[in-house]
């Protein structure tokens, strides 16, 4: 009985350092999420889809700096995510009525201050990082890219960057990781927001 007390007392004590502690042990997990920025000069300016916004952005000051004279993205089908109507909704509502999705990305980046000049669709609908990066192989292989700024969140840039490194195994292609900051994502501390939450998940 005794020994049984003393491993209860334990635990409590274990759980109560916990929860003492969370600040500093709760913001590892992220932390692990996080890739050095490693940015070299290369053939193109790989953005990856999702918080457009944020990578757009950071796409275009790396080409505008001259790190790369093109700019590679894929295609997200909406309609994925919202129903038919919503996104009708959107268009009609917002102007963007008769818009295609490829018409869309090239006023994104037009608002940023990028022409179309430079900017390359890889012609495939994505609905997932690994088809970004094999559809982003395909066609660096058929344009004959040997190396690429990979763009894309803090939170998202360990998982993205391991598969764009296992799609391109052994073909030579080079691929210089490059975050750009959401301020709305902090990985200090994750657990406040639900959407965050998932991030790290």
């Amino acid at each position: 009985m005794k020994r049984f007390l003393k491993w209860i007392i334990f635990g409590l004590g274990i759980l109560l350092a916990a929860c003492l502690t969370f600040r500093l042990w709760l913001p590892f997990p992220a932390k692990l999420l996080l890739v050095p920025d490693h940015l070299q000069k290369a053939d193109c300016i790989v953005v990856l889809r999702g918080d457009d916004y944020v990578r757009f952005k950071k796409a275009v000051e790396l080409y505008n700096q001259g790190y790369a004279k093109r700019i590679v993205i894929s295609l997200t089908p909406t309609h994925i995510e919202f129903p038919l109507d919503y996104e009708d909704f959107v268009r009609k509502v917002y102007g963007k009525e008769g818009v295609t999705e490829e018409g869309l990305m090239l006023k994104a980046f037009e608002y940023f201050g990028k022409s179309p000049e430079g900017i390359e669709f890889t012609r495939s609908v994505v609905t997932s990082t690994y088809e970004e990066a094999f559809a982003t192989y395909r066609y660096m292989r058929r344009q004959g890219y040997r190396s690429c700024i990979l763009v894309t969140s803090t939170y998202h840039m360990r998982r993205a960057f391991l598969i764009f490194k296992w799609i391109t195994r052994g073909s030579g292609i080079k691929i210089f990781p490059v975050t750009t900051v959401n301020t709305f994502y902090n990985p200090g501390q994750w657990w406040r927001k639900e959407r965050e939450v998932r991030r790290v998940g």
